[in-house]
């Protein structure tokens, strides 16, 4: 019986409730000056609280995204199969090393993404109106970003069908099957383009106000949202392609055998730093003037 799973329930037990304090702190004067000043606007009262509920409940729905990715698979393997693993690691002297960083990765993404859809917007009562001027992702996130995003999809679905092509030693790995390698590879494709998709939907979802002072905050809002979305999608695909690099260096190739052990670290390590980084970066939305020249108006 591996004792790593015990020392990981360890450092755990030690790490989550400092995890967990630091998602609930409370939002102060000085992090709401920051934030605004990093986005460029300028906060109202009323602005103010909508930012605020934001960036504690964002900050709370992450942590506990990530914490659920990484235990709940913990947890139905022990339902299912009464076996105790955490992160991978069995008691028994199994490994899946990436099953960790994948789950906390999931994890992340869906909790950035429901602190965006769920958050209270406050209405215009006086006007009932909403902003109309048009929103594109490319106001709200990093050209570069969104390349990243396509160029790492369209590796990882390369990655897993080479990884049908090399061969491999019997002894000491089983050679993957094609069905297996295809399904893989659409489900990544799959989620390389809905990735893109869901960011375009926040970014063009209504906003129920026309105030400029509430409008600015909720493009804020937006754009730091959809970087949560792409830091975290950004280090799926960055695992993932670890993981590809892995199953190369696995092969009977002597020659990946010898470097693939490189890339894969590289990109794991940029895995966690995308989904650290990206999503808290400051982004100055850029958006088209209502009642321009072309422009609807509100």
């Amino acid at each position: 019986m591996s004792d790593f799973p015990l020392v990981i329930a360890l450092v755990l037990a030690l790490s989550v409730p400092v995890v967990l304090a630091r998602a609930y702190a409370k939002v102060n004067d000085k992090l709401l000056a920051e934030w605004a000043q990093t986005h460029g606007v300028e906060l109202t009262p009323e602005s103010r609280r909508m930012v605020a509920r934001y960036l504690r409940r964002s900050r709370v729905l992450r942590t506990w995204g990530a914490l659920a990715g990484l235990f709940l698979p913990s947890l139905v393997e022990l339902a299912l199969n009464g076996r105790v693993q955490l992160l991978g690691f069995g008691t028994d002297g199994s490994a899946a090393p990436y099953a960790g960083p994948i789950g906390a990765f999931v994890g992340y993404l869906v909790g950035s993404l429901y602190a965006e859809v769920s958050l209270a917007r406050p209405v215009d009562q006086v006007r009932r109106s909403a902003s109309l001027v048009p929103r594109e992702l490319a106001d709200y996130l990093p050209a570069r970003l969104l390349r990243a995003q396509r160029a790492l999809g369209i590796a990882a679905v390369l990655g897993v069908l080479v990884l049908g092509l090399v061969p491999y030693d019997a002894r000491e790995a089983a050679e993957p099957e094609w069905l297996s390698l295809l399904t893989g590879a659409a489900v990544v494709a799959a989620f390389a383009v809905g990735l893109e998709a869901l960011e375009r939907w926040l970014v063009r979802r209504p906003q129920p106000f026309t105030s400029p002072s509430l409008v600015a905050a909720d493009d804020a809002i937006r754009a730091q949202s959809v970087h949560s979305l792409a830091g975290s999608g950004l280090a799926l695909l960055l695992v993932l392609c670890s993981g590809i690099c892995v199953g190369l260096a696995a092969s009977d190739v002597d020659v990946l055998r010898w470097t693939m052990w490189a890339p894969a670290l590289v990109a794991l390590f940029l895995s966690i730093r995308a989904c650290l980084e990206i999503g808290h970066r400051g982004w100055r939305v850029r958006r088209p003037i209502a009642g321009a020249p072309g422009m609807p108006s509100t």
